[in-house]
């Protein structure tokens, strides 16, 4: 019954398209049209996204590439590794199983560096954020001072160390160099590190003005919306914590709970 369910559908189809040709071009055409815009859409969302994660880590697009390339050769020969051993030990596992198992290690170790280089970016990201935070605290006062605007940046740059501390410095000389705004270089960092926050920062204040307690008030307002997002972030992230540390603590319990009750359950179950 399937069988001839399956071959008078087949037939139908046919039917249809010798009917219809143009119908069948118009569909495979708008297909054709709307795949190749969501893969324009998801190939530049996705190569600005790793654009920023190999800027922010200081890493070559072309090491990566052979990150991926050795990942994925040293999963294939430890899963062959792995079907070698249960071949010796008498264990057989059918053909189409081992090719499935080492496309799936295949596909593993070529994904797998993408995802801990998206980690590390995400941390290196929220450590960013919090040394500008501090960073902006810093120009405030200087600002507070009597400082002017650049020798604020400056100095406040210069207070500080890490890695992005250097990186701020860094752009401030090249906004120096190139007879730039401050705030257009710190934008262009935002940009290039995929940092919403430090564009948001840098382009309002350049709408504020360059000097004067405009900025000043601009740069405080910032600093205190990006300290109290970070602060919701960690309370969060603190939260999460907490509830997970009260799962091992139920587990226990009920373990608890089931050594106790045993022996009563099992007098039970033998007295029946």
């Amino acid at each position: 019954m399937i069988d001839v369910m399956l071959y008078g559908g087949i037939v139908g189809v046919g039917l249809w398209v010798t009917m219809y040709p143009h119908r069948l071009r118009e569909f495979f055409g708008t297909s054709g049209r709307i795949s190749s815009q969501g893969r324009a859409w998801l190939n530049s969302r996705t190569g600005i996204r790793h654009r920023a994660d190999l800027e922010i880590m200081h890493r070559i697009a072309a090491n990566m590439v052979i990150r991926k390339l050795v990942g994925s050769l040293c999963c294939v020969v430890i899963v062959v590794g792995i079907l070698t051993l249960l071949a010796k030990i008498k264990i057989v596992i059918p053909f189409a199983g081992s090719i499935i198992a080492t496309a799936v290690g295949a596909t593993v170790g070529f994904v797998l560096p993408d995802q801990l280089l998206r980690t590390s970016a995400s941390k290196r990201r929220r450590n960013f954020l919090h040394a500008f935070s501090s960073y902006l605290d810093l120009t405030n006062v200087l600002l507070a001072g009597g400082a002017g605007t650049e020798t604020a940046l400056v100095a406040a740059a210069d207070a500080g160390d890490g890695w992005a501390f250097d990186e701020i410095r860094r752009a401030l000389i090249r906004a120096r160099s190139g007879r730039r705004s401050p705030w257009s270089e710190l934008a262009s960092l935002g940009q290039r590190f995929n940092l919403p926050e430090v564009i948001e920062v840098a382009g309002s204040v350049q709408l504020s003005g360059e000097h004067g307690a405009r900025i000043r008030l601009s740069l405080t307002a910032k600093a205190d919306s990006l300290r109290y997002r970070q602060m919701g972030e960690i309370e969060a992230q603190a939260q999460a914590s907490t509830e997970r540390m009260g799962i091992p603590m139920v587990v226990l319990f009920i373990s608890f709970i089931a050594l106790i009750g045993y022996p009563a359950v099992t007098t039970v179950v033998g007295g029946l």
